[in-house]
């Protein structure tokens, strides 16, 4: 069985478990119980309408490298991108976007692209993660950082049996935006109107 065959059969049996199994560990998302339960169960909605696996329990592998960046624009339909990592440095990205609101519903799948990736650009995605210090970076910013009208860009990392979550609001620059450019519209090619990138 080669290797993209089995990742199919993890990420099919992640699929199935993922009604119960958590997207994100306790307290990732907000240090109040509440903002962090809010945000938990809102993100996990887009997620499950999108039939995402949970990468904080596919994190239980440790061969597996995954990065996943989910955008919830709040007039816009949600968006996820995630790259599998392959052993031979290679990778397989998805694309998938839902016909909801991001602050809204998340309504259901209208999209679901794959595509192989090449190992030049794995390579240049890992550069810009180590360049970023994706893994050090704290998970969320204050509350104060939140708005009404704006978007949420959520970046998730699997790597030798580790999890990181990243969530920021609107970030105009830095490297949760960076990361979260290179994987939708550098990666994943989308075509992105200037008013629709927030």
């Amino acid at each position: 069985m080669n290797q993209k065959a089995i990742i199919l059969l993890v990420l099919v049996a992640a699929l199935s478990l993922s009604a119960q199994e958590p997207y994100f560990p306790k307290g990732a998302l907000g240090d109040d119980p509440r903002g962090d339960l809010f945000r938990a169960d809102w993100y996990s909605k887009d997620l499950k309408a999108l039939q995402e696996p949970s990468l904080f329990q596919l994190a239980k592998n440790p061969s597996l490298e995954s990065y996943r960046f989910v955008w919830l624009r709040t007039f816009h339909h949600p968006v996820i991108v995630r790259l599998n990592l392959r052993s031979d440095g290679t990778g397989d990205l998805t694309t998938k976007v839902s016909s909801g609101a991001g602050g809204y519903a998340p309504g259901h799948v209208i999209e679901n692209k794959s595509r192989p990736v090449t190992r030049e650009e794995v390579e240049k995605f890992l550069a810009r993660v180590r360049q970023g210090q994706f893994w050090d970076l704290p998970s969320h910013e204050s509350p104060d950082a939140a708005g009404l009208d704006g978007s949420q860009w959520i970046i998730e990392g699997v790597k030798e049996g580790k999890y990181h979550v990243v969530d920021r609001w609107t970030p105009g620059k830095g490297p949760v935006h960076e990361l979260g450019l290179i994987l939708a519209v550098d990666l994943a090619q989308m075509k992105i109107p200037k008013d629709q990138l927030y």
